[in-house]
């Protein structure tokens, strides 16, 4: 008896209202339709999901477009799914219930939304930090760091370097706290990464089913520590050969936590090095996807849909 294919939903919050779900993606949307292109190949039936109310529960989804020969097609009712590609960035989805067939996992999301549940994980490979819920948490961790050393105020649930401060502890003391924080070590990363980049960086490692698929570093604009894209910096990919051992070597330890721990999650590490040593600045659960033009695009997209056969098969 010939086997059903496996149903794979990517699951978007926003309702994507036009025909193609990728138009507004500009640039990448050829690397999406090339992922459905390959998961067709593999023997998969891809759909699209979206809106806040498309979820139904106990893997069930409506307002579906079905993947069919570059197209998409629109399908009547709800249809039931053996794996999915949580791309909401939401906080009701995924339920933990569900955990083993969606690629990311809720425990897991929760992790890389909060940067003081990253550093309970991930002390051992983070900047010095403390958590900040109040003006007097904040008089307390100004303390521990000398008066003429920099540091680094984050909010802690948010992204894109919005909200963040690195200044001398006198001129943060004053700072309104608005919602909870973490406090950090400023690692100066201006000496750069031989071989890589010269001056101040954010080294990006991408990571599906457990392998190491894309790599880039983001570099500030001139006068900015913040080397966000959002806040004006640029990015350059780099060969996964060039990622030097030291730092290979701190990333394999903190993939094996975090693989065990969350199953083989779809996620990227973003670091700094200073002094020869590899700091985490955060982890990122909902990555943006590489460029066409970029050399390991197709690690990337193999990836994925290895993961999602792995989930779809449970």
């Amino acid at each position: 008896m010939k086997e059903c294919k496996k149903k794979i939903v990517t699951y978007f919050n926003k309702k994507r209202e036009m025909a193609d779900p990728f138009f507004e993606f500009g640039e990448k949307r050829v690397v999406w339709h090339e992922l459905f292109r390959r998961a067709e190949k593999a023997g998969l039936e891809m759909y699209v999901s979206s809106g806040e109310d498309a979820y139904l529960g106990n893997y069930n989804f409506k307002n579906i477009l079905k993947y069919q020969k570059e197209t998409f097609i629109p399908q009547i009712g709800e249809i039931k799914a053996d794996a999915i590609f949580d791309r909401s960035a939401s906080d009701f989805f995924p339920e933990k219930e569900i955990n083993n067939k969606v690629l990311n996992g809720r425990e897991f999301k929760d992790l890389c939304w909060d940067k003081n549940l990253t550093y309970k994980l991930l002390r051992d490979f983070m900047p010095r930090s403390f958590k900040i819920c109040n003006r007097q948490d904040l008089s307390v961790g100004l303390k521990q760091f000398d008066q003429n050393e920099l540091v680094v105020l984050k909010p802690a649930k948010d992204l894109g370097g919005k909200g963040i401060h690195i200044d001398y502890p006198k001129s943060l003391a004053n700072i309104e706290l608005e919602r909870e924080y973490i406090l950090q070590e400023f690692v100066d990363t201006s000496a750069g990464i031989e071989g890589i980049t010269h001056g101040r960086h954010d080294l990006r490692i991408a990571f599906v089913n457990g392998k190491i698929v894309w790599a880039h570093v983001r570099m500030p604009k001139k006068g900015s520590y913040l080397a966000n894209v959002a806040q004006g910096g640029t990015i350059k990919e780099i060969l996964l050969k060039d990622i030097p051992s030291y730092v290979l070597n701190t990333i394999a330890s903190i993939q094996k936590k975090i693989d065990a721990k969350f199953d083989k999650p779809i996620y990227s590490i973003d670091l700094g090095v200073a002094g020869g040593k590899a700091y985490v600045f955060e982890i990122n659960s909902h990555i943006g996807f590489p460029r066409v033009d970029m050399k390991n695009v197709g690690n990337f997209i193999d990836g994925i849909i290895e993961a999602l056969i792995v989930r779809s098969r449970r």
